[in-house]
């Protein structure tokens, strides 16, 4: 409760205190109590309270920690909250019952020559449309399962058939895709891999 202070020339007289926690601490005499706080019975030298205290104080635990404890001696028994999700499907689950509404996501611009670039990177981002707010998926694609004869992403014309890998939900899962170029809308589906 008090700053550090040079030991050797402090001559002052102290106050042993305690809150209502049973938390014991020194304050100098002439000092008003801070809240909370009171004078615990002994008086006397910087040493000679902070002695006092080393007896006195045997248990360091807060009051009100001691007597929870005191008050459940086995512990608290594990409750499990109720899973308010229990009976929803998964993620992984929705998104692999079916074929869904999918865009592809590109950021700055969502140009069918924007998306092009992205496939020959090896990686797009897929956003699932029916899912409350969107999925958006960043899908590493697998180019030998990719479909992209016909499309002429300059022009914006075709279709291409994506076919890739992620993880969603820590559950490794395979993502294809058909794709409009002139929309860069079409249906998309997942797949749980084997591990």
């Amino acid at each position: 409760m008090t700053g550090p202070t040079d030991e050797k020339g402090d001559d002052r007289t102290y106050h042993v205190v305690r809150n209502a926690e049973e938390q014991y601490s020194i304050w100098p005499a002439e000092q008003e109590l801070p809240d909370g706080w009171t004078v615990a019975g002994k008086t006397g030298g910087r040493a000679e309270c902070l002695s006092h205290i080393d007896e006195v104080w045997t248990d360091m635990r807060p009051l009100s920690l001691r007597r929870f404890m005191a008050e459940h001696p086995d512990g608290l028994a594990e409750e499990a909250a109720e899973d308010p999700y229990a009976d929803t499907p998964s993620l992984v689950d929705r998104l692999s019952d079916g074929d869904h509404r999918v865009e592809v996501s590109l950021r700055p611009d969502r140009t069918a020559a924007a998306f092009g670039e992205a496939v020959e990177r090896g990686f797009v981002f897929l956003r699932f449309t029916g899912t409350e707010g969107g999925t958006e998926l960043g899908v590493e694609l697998v180019a030998e399962d990719c479909v992209l004869a016909g499309a002429d992403f300059a022009a914006g014309t075709g279709e291409v058939r994506l076919s890739g890998v992620l993880e969603l939900d820590f559950v490794p899962v395979a993502c294809t895709a058909s794709i409009d170029l002139a929309t860069l809308a079409g249906r998309g589906s997942l797949a749980v891999r084997p591990v």
